[in-house]
């Protein structure tokens, strides 16, 4: 069906010069009478347009109104080349009572409206189309309502860009699964969500509890405590997975301890032990590294909690320091280590660098320094800060410090006063790890 009509066109003489020049007019907008009807339709039924030939049309505008609910997928749009054989169709499902408009570019020559309605018979039906010779706007929305997957809507594929600080405007991308990728310089919150794929964050903190200048440069990790008879000044890392026992120094201790390490394949190994107090009880997976522990139960840890290579302990204390790879300190529920290891698969890049002090005199100075060792390599100083008693300090990274996985991440402190003891240090870092 189209809508055309003849007109005599005359030359400047009154000739009829139709037959070489035709002149086609059409109507800007009509109504499809083979593709409306006001018939309510029974409880399944099902109302079935003619094909239209949209050749010379651009727009089509469909619109329904019925008092009960369409069945699911109930308007289908059928596209076609020849008239005959569907090919293709655009399907939505009708509310009651709610007065929806579609429109579409022909995708095809023709067009067909099938409507089905749902289970109840129709009080009122109004289906319409119209079609357009020239655009339109598609539709029309108030940004106070609520969105419906049926609702119409544009297709729209584009490229976003923004500027940045130097005045390039730089094209926004999107990680592999389609979401925005986002700055691992701003969107601490996003990462810590969980919404940036492939990437998460990790804080490391440290304290060493008691050293003095006699210990010379120490790892900042609570088994730095010249207080104790077990302390461990020069952190001992394991070349093999061979960290398997945990225990504690309180018989009374049997609180659920999470242990965060790596196991010998570098990856990483989230695993819950019970303790049994003073009775070192094996890991259910043994590891190369460990750099996390933290109390899981319901009350305070009373002793230290252990983890170390296994060997033989007095008291729920292991008997060979050296092979402590982990402590919890009395009071704390929570290991300070400001040691990392990046798991497997991983790379880790450092975003800040933080320490600050107490215990020391007024003169004393803490030299602080950041290694990172690549896998099979040696420590490499990254980053060197001197600080005095009662100050702290801070170092953000414009650039992140790369850290591939495998390696190695440390932070050391060494005090430079005279004969100081008794000097306490804390300090951590912040890593961001993306999925190699």
């Amino acid at each position: 069906m189209s809508f055309f009509n003849e007109v005599k066109l005359l030359d400047d003489s009154g000739n009829d010069i139709s037959s070489t020049n035709p002149l086609a007019v059409r109507e800007h907008s009509v109504i499809d009478a083979g593709n409306t009807s006001n018939t309510p339709l029974g409880s399944g039924a099902v109302f079935t347009g003619t094909w239209f030939d949209c050749l010379h049309y651009s727009v089509i505008l469909v619109s329904v109104f019925a008092d009960v609910a369409s069945a699911t997928d109930g308007l289908c749009i059928h596209w076609s080349s020849d008239g005959a054989t569907k090919r293709g169709e655009d399907v939505f499902t009708i509310p009651a009572n709610t007065d929806k408009t579609f429109s579409f570019q022909p995708v095809r020559r023709y067009m067909r409206i099938e409507y089905t309605n749902g289970a109840s018979a129709q009080s009122t039906f109004d289906l319409e189309a119209q079609i357009k010779a020239d655009y339109v706007k598609p539709s029309s929305h108030r940004i106070q309502d609520a969105i419906s997957s049926e609702d119409d809507a544009e297709l729209v594929k584009s490229v976003l860009a923004g500027e940045d600080d130097n005045g390039v405007f730089q094209n926004v991308k999107t990680t592999p699964d389609g979401n925005l990728t986002i700055s691992s310089n701003s969107s601490g919150l996003a990462i810590a969500q969980g919404n940036v794929t492939g990437v998460s964050s990790v804080n490391k903190f440290g304290n060493a509890p008691d050293f003095d200048t006699g210990d010379g440069e120490i790892e900042v990790t609570d088994l730095a405590n010249d207080s104790v008879a077990w302390q461990q000044m020069n952190y001992t890392f394991s070349t093999s997975a061979d960290i398997d026992r945990i225990s504690s120094s309180n018989a009374g201790d049997t609180q659920d301890i999470e242990i965060q390490g790596l196991d010998s394949n570098w990856d990483l190994v989230t695993q819950t032990i019970t303790l049994t107090g003073q009775t070192p009880v094996a890991l259910t997976t043994s590891l190369i590294r460990v750099f996390r522990m933290k109390n899981q139960g319901a009350t305070d840890i009373a002793g230290y909690v252990f983890c170390f290579v296994n060997v033989s302990t007095t008291g729920g204390v292991p008997d060979t320091p050296s092979n402590i790879r982990a402590v919890i300190d009395n009071g704390n529920n929570q290991t300070e280590m400001a040691i990392y290891s990046v798991p497997n698969g991983k790379t880790g890049y450092v975003r800040e660098l933080y320490a600050s002090t107490a215990g020391g005199s007024r003169s004393t100075n803490y030299v602080i320094k950041l290694f990172i060792r690549p896998f099979g390599g040696v420590f490499q100083l990254k980053h060197r800060r001197a600080i005095n008693d009662d100050k702290d300090c801070e170092k953000i990274f414009d650039t992140p410090e790369v850290a591939a996985a495998k390696s190695d991440i440390k932070i050391t402190a060494e005090t430079t006063g005279s004969n100081i003891t008794a000097s306490s240090l804390s300090a951590g870092f912040d890593i961001i790890l993306v999925d190699n």
